[in-house]
């Protein structure tokens, strides 16, 4: 019976070393011996660096855009046309974008002018298959490249796409008529 309990003692000192050893964070794995096992342990910061790891994975898909358009307008959550270029006499146009296997992470849709960020859109996106949209207004002097990418929550772009924004030709001068043509004589 002494040593049964002399065991039971040994054991218990020993999980209290572990125990202290854990709590003192060792970046060296900790090897505690007793006449029942040899136990090691990993460092605290090692296991409280795979659990932080595990976090941010945890539920995390790249997501995929299967579908993005530049359009001047949305009509029933869907896109009414994909234009590739814009003239300058168009003041406003909007970026749809469909989203899939990203429900509760966030996505943004990051505009360019020429190379550089001139607004972030960011969204929530409540469901395997999410639809957004963002609008910019621009002004006749912003002629030239447009780009709209899509960053998922991780900060990687998943998608891209470009517009052009060209000058609106002059419409075609017409010869003024201020004579009335022979099939429009009065009767």
């Amino acid at each position: 019976m002494k040593k049964s309990i002399g065991i039971i003692s040994l054991l218990l000192i020993s999980q209290s070393i572990f125990a202290e050893d854990m709590n003192t964070q060792q970046t060296a794995p900790t090897l505690i011996e007793s006449d029942a096992a040899v136990i090691e342990a990993a460092p605290a910061t090692e296991k409280a660096d795979a659990a932080e790891e595990m976090k941010e994975q945890a539920g995390f898909s790249r997501g995929s855009v299967t579908r993005s358009a530049f359009t001047r307008d949305i009509d029933e959550r869907e896109p009414t046309e994909n234009l590739q270029s814009l003239t300058n006499d168009n003041g406003q146009i909007k970026f749809f974008t469909e989203l899939r296997d990203m429900s509760g992470q966030t996505a943004i849709h990051r505009w360019e002018y020429e190379g550089k960020v001139v607004a972030e859109v960011e969204f929530y996106v409540k469901g395997p298959r999410w639809r957004v949209w963002s609008s910019k207004s621009f002004v006749p002097q912003w002629t030239g490249d447009w780009k709209v990418s899509v960053v998922n929550g991780a900060g990687e772009v998943i998608s891209e796409k470009n517009l052009s924004y060209e000058v609106a030709t002059a419409p075609a001068a017409t010869p003024d008529n201020t004579e009335p043509a022979a099939s429009d004589s009065m009767q």
